[in-house]
């Protein structure tokens, strides 16, 4: 929580990972519960880049992050040309200058951010609407493709402490609490795709990581002396 509440760098920060650590290791350990070099070096080592990558377990997500969108707080690229020679290293002193191309990664967060910014509006304006005139401010056919046909639940994503209205009703929030949770509430929605667990590898909790990494977020590695999470070691 000190992560993601820091009011200088929480705002980038879309999960904190914690390493697995395991109780009922045997002596051999056989299957590598331990996982000493992942945990204890790989993982730390990434603290240098964008942060470790999702492990599937043990962490605590940002619910922005996992709805698909991006940090607040976009990463801002140079646009000054190149000026040094690819063979030389000098400054342009006999090669004229280039443009700097553009950087996928750039790209995509361009597109996304223009996509985003058609169908919703800045989450600290609208917190200053009234709860009945929130739901005008969204762009309900934009919004229902991605996250589905629940109303309630559409409002939600866009209110900063997330949860239903106050003024919502009880028992039509457990009616679409519940509509939320079936089995077809997915179909033809950005559901495994672009947003929440996303579907299609072996390896869908890494490729769900990488998906956040991509937009622009970081994540944070925390080892703290008391363990956080804690599992039973497998035996046979």
């Amino acid at each position: 929580m000190c992560f993601l509440m820091d009011p200088q760098v929480g705002q980038d920060v879309c999960y904190v990972q914690f390493p697995q650590r395991f109780d009922g290791i045997d002596r051999s350990d056989r299957y590598a519960n331990r996982n000493t070099v992942f945990f204890d070096v790989n993982m730390k080592g990434l603290e240098g880049t964008q942060g470790p990558v999702y492990v599937g377990t043990c962490r605590v997500f940002n619910r922005q992050a996992l709805y698909g969108y991006g940090p607040p707080s976009m990463p801002s690229f140079s646009k000054s040309t190149f000026s040094s020679c690819s063979w030389c290293g000098c400054c342009s002193c006999c090669c004229p200058a280039k443009k700097a191309p553009k950087d996928p990664s750039e790209l995509y967060r361009d597109a996304k951010r223009e996509e985003l910014d058609a169908a919703i509006f800045d989450l600290r304006e609208i917190e200053n609407y009234d709860e009945h005139e929130r739901p005008m401010l969204i762009s309900q056919m934009s919004f229902e493709k991605t996250f589905g046909l629940s109303s309630v639940f559409i409002e939600s994503t866009v209110m900063e402490n997330g949860g239903a209205a106050e003024s919502a009703n009880p028992s039509t929030v457990i009616k679409e609490a519940i509509h939320v949770i079936s089995y077809g509430y997915k179909e033809k929605t950005e559901w495994g795709k672009e947003i929440g667990w996303i579907y299609g590898s072996v390896i869908e909790d890494i490729l769900t990581g990488f998906k956040m990494h991509c937009r622009g977020w970081r994540s944070i590695y925390c080892m703290p002396l008391r363990l956080a999470f804690k599992g039973s070691a497998p035996m046979n």
